[in-house]
């Protein structure tokens, strides 16, 4: 029997002797458990000497935790690449995968152990090539009610099946704040599909979505009950490996029952160590931590909506994506507004239910990239939400270490990492612009300037040679031979290949969120090999290639800063692999052949690319705390856009008089090329707002309530006025909790909390606040670097000038 689908997950099931790989396959019409129980288990042995042979390690036999006997079952002899030599190695089979770390260092004194450290359905992936999310043809036969593998393969294309899943939250009883798993109670389950949404409570609530179970046991049984029902392949929660997944699995240890909502009866959720975090495996099902997937995207920038958040709060979050707000209630409180019952406890009921709605909504809009960082990866789903850049990187070596006939390198030790760390090398080389005003520039980038530098170099730590007599040699001195390819630049190879392809069908396509996502999974992790390479936990780490990458980044940089300034080019600023040039009297055609004179002379897979022309920009030589130049720079574009880096613009919790003159400020600066414009705009702003001639809409804050207004003791201005509005009946108390207020600084009180108030109370402003608070930091980040302090803009001094 044939079946086509897609690999959801992949486990070590140990129910039956020796135990068998697992896979769940996702068809069109229903998923289904596989099992695999002839793979067997295995490690490779370098054997110290010559004179070892197999009947040596046969002979080698341990007692296992229970008394069995530990030994291995088969050794075959074989000739594998270790660290680019060709080497006589053994390949040592077991029985268990258990027995795989005992019998390895038990084996230790005949020589170097490697691949001991693989998990075992991750071996299972890597050697039948089979990655999830992608399509995949498995013959099985029916052994006993049992669907066994015969034979599994890539389908090598994508996948057509839709993933089902469930989207979850719950809430805990927390008289003391931080609940306790051992006695404080769950108190609700809220869960959508995307369909069906209810909340899981044991008290009767007015809200037709509440479903009310006797006892706290009987409702767990009941979310139990509805996975099973609903069967979904994803299970999806935020910071549900931290708390909501590992809170109810104790709750329900607690109370005696089985917490089963695995895809087979029976089957419990396991907590395994992911990296430096926790992960829950639900077995059968992709868990997806949705606070993992925002945090990993935020830091890597995989979005077309930039996440920038103060912390990664759920209702942060949500807002950031959306744009907007979720329904709030202050958490230290939760146990409160369930004793007390009434209307406040169908508010908890709404907040329930609304973190999981705004959940499946954060779910939707994540996982087309998730599901296409699983399929160029090769991991799992659930595995590759939980990953950082370096260990999808690592996985994917791993993958095609194995199909190039390379040893997978050991991790290394605490001892090497701390080697490692200890002995940093040098960076990317950075020219600092002297501050100013410029006009008529050009920006130049080199594209993906690390990968194509690895790949046209062939740097990889089994291509470092010292006796090689053709090589690439690095301006560092580390030379990489040219007789073999390393797994390096050939899997970068691949995947900037890939991603070429992407996006010209994205082209074709730009409404595809399946190809928008690839091509930015593509782009995510062939930028991380560099920095993988230089990684300390890094199984392919090499400080010489990394060196040698950053040494040839440096070189192909300064070649160009040089010739560009042959050319008559001013260059004035450099930073990575963008060089900025002050074009004078130069025109387009100039640029454009000084271009195609540096392209004619790069490597093959290398290549500098005209990034805009610039009519107009402000710079900033400031210096990082570390000595580095840090990037501060606003540019506008011929076509009017302005690009800003490095300037701490305003946030929307700042009034919209200081958003307006800052951009004001800019302008002035970008369009006209005149710094005494824009402190004029400030001088006038601070005139208007000395004369009291500001409407007051123009100088509301608006800022989210995290915290409950009840809690009088934080003395922060939001808080005070939505406190004062609800003492005035202006606002009641349930409309602001979670909520956005608006308010704005009088001049009645002694305190900033004390002078604040919503924009219905407000009947005047304080002044010198928003000048000392507002006006001047938002503008003074600007305009101090081009010789202006805080009085001359208070009108108070005089400018310092400055020199250029």
């Amino acid at each position: 029997m044939e079946l086509r689908g897609t690999i959801i997950d992949a486990d070590f099931s140990g129910k039956e002797a020796g135990g068998s790989i697992r896979i769940t396959l996702k068809s069109q019409d229903k998923s289904y458990q596989l099992f695999d129980p002839n793979f067997r288990p295995y490690f490779y042995i370098v054997p110290s000497s010559p004179k070892i042979g197999k009947e040596a390690l046969l002979t080698v036999t341990i007692a296992g935790e229970e008394g069995e006997e530990i030994k291995a079952r088969e050794v075959l002899e074989e000739r594998r690449l270790v660290w680019g030599k060709d080497l006589r190695v053994f390949k040592i089979y077991l029985d268990n995968p258990r027995s795989v770390p005992k019998l390895s260092r038990a084996l230790e004194e005949f020589g170097t152990c490697y691949e001991n450290d693989i998990v075992f359905w991750k071996r299972y992936l890597i050697d039948k090539n089979v990655p999830p999310m992608s399509s995949a043809t498995v013959q099985i036969h029916d052994e006993g009610g049992r669907l066994v593998i015969d034979h599994i393969s890539s389908g090598g294309s994508a996948t057509s099946e839709q993933l089902s899943c469930i989207c979850f939250d719950i809430e805990t009883y927390n008289p003391l704040g931080i609940p306790n798993r051992d006695k404080d109670p769950v108190i609700m389950i809220s869960y959508t599909d995307g369909i069906e949404y209810k909340v899981l409570t044991t008290k009767k609530i007015n809200r037709e979505f509440v479903r009310v179970f006797e006892n706290e046991k009987e409702m767990i049984k009941g979310f139990v009950d509805v996975v099973r029902r609903i069967d979904p392949d994803v299970i999806s929660g935020y910071n549900s490996s931290n708390f909501d997944l590992p809170y109810l699995m104790k709750r329900a240890e607690k109370l005696g029952l089985e917490f089963a909502i695995g895809r087979q009866e029976g089957e419990i959720p396991k907590i395994e160590h992911h990296g430096l975090v926790e992960a829950v495996r639900i077995p059968g099902r992709a868990h997806v931590d949705l606070y993992h997937v925002a945090k990993f995207v935020s830091v890597v920038g995989a979005s077309e909506k930039v996440i920038k958040v103060n912390s990664f709060k759920l209702y942060e979050v949500y807002h950031a994506v959306t744009g907007k707000d979720k329904k709030m209630v202050d958490k230290p409180d939760i146990w409160k507004l369930w004793d007390r019952g009434g209307e406040e406890l169908e508010e908890l009921t709404d907040y329930s239910l609304a973190d999981s709605l705004t959940l499946k909504e954060l779910y939707d809009f994540f996982m087309p990239l998730e599901i296409e960082m699983s399929k160029v990866s090769g991991t799992t789903l659930g595995e590759a939400s939980l990953s950082t850049t370096s260990q999808l990187v690592e996985f994917m070596l791993m993958r095609y270490a194995q199909l190039h006939g390379q040893m997978i390198p050991n991790k290394p030790g605490d001892g090497q990492i701390g080697e490692r760390m200890a002995n940093p090398y040098e960076g990317a080389y950075v020219k600092t612009p002297d501050a100013g005003i410029y006009e008529n520039i050009v920006v130049l980038d080199f594209r993906g300037l690390y990968p194509s530098i690895i790949i046209a170099h062939n740097i990889d730590p089994s291509t470092l040679c010292t006796d090689c007599t053709d090589f690439f040699e690095a301006p560092n001195g580390a030379k990489f031979t040219k007789q073999m390819t390393g797994i390096m630049p050939l899997v970068l190879k691949l995947l900037i290949d890939e991603r070429a392809e992407a996006k010209r069908a994205y082209k074709k396509d730009p409404d595809n969120k399946e190809l928008s996502a690839r091509s930015t999974a593509l782009k995510v992790l062939a930028n991380a090999f560099y920095g993988y390479l230089g990684y300390a936990r890094s199984r392919w780490y090499s400080r010489e290639s990394a060196s040698a990458v950053t040494a040839y980044a440096r070189f192909f940089i300064t070649q160009t800063i040089e010739k560009a300034e042959a050319q008559g080019f001013k260059v004035l600023y450099s930073d990575t692999d963008s060089i900025f040039l002050v074009m004078e009297k130069k025109t387009k055609e100039d640029a454009d052949k000084f271009l195609k004179s540096v392209n004619a002379a790069l490597p093959n897979t290398m290549e500098l690319e005209l990034e805009d022309f610039y009519t107009r920009g402000v710079f900033v030589g400031k210096r990082g705390s570390e000595g580095g130049a840090k990037k501060k720079y606003a540019l506008m574009s011929e076509s009017g856009r302005i690009k800003i880096k490095g300037f701490e613009l305003v946030r929307r919790d700042w009034s919209k008089i200081a958003r307006d003159t800052q951009r004001a400020v800019l302008e002035a600066i970008l369009k006209e090329g005149s710094k005494e414009k824009a402190v004029g705009i400030v001088k006038d702003v601070v005139e208007r707002l000395k004369s009291g001639k500001v409407e007051l809409k123009e100088l509301v804050m608006n800022t989210q309530l995290r915290k409950g207004i009840g809690n009088y003791d934080i003395k922060s201005p939001e808080l005070a006025a939505a406190r004062k509005a609800v003492e005035k009946g202006i606002r009641k108390k349930s409309e602001l909790v979670g909520t956005t207020i608006g308010y704005v600084i009088t001049r009645h009180g002694s305190s900033i909390s004390e002078k604040a108030e919503i924009l219905e109370l407000a009947d005047d402003y304080d002044p010198d606040y928003y000048i000392d608070h507002q006006i001047i930091p938002s503008t003074l980040k600007i305009l101090k670097e081009l010789g202006y302090n805080a009085d001359e803009l208070r009108m108070k001094g005089s400018q310092k000038k400055l020199g250029r």
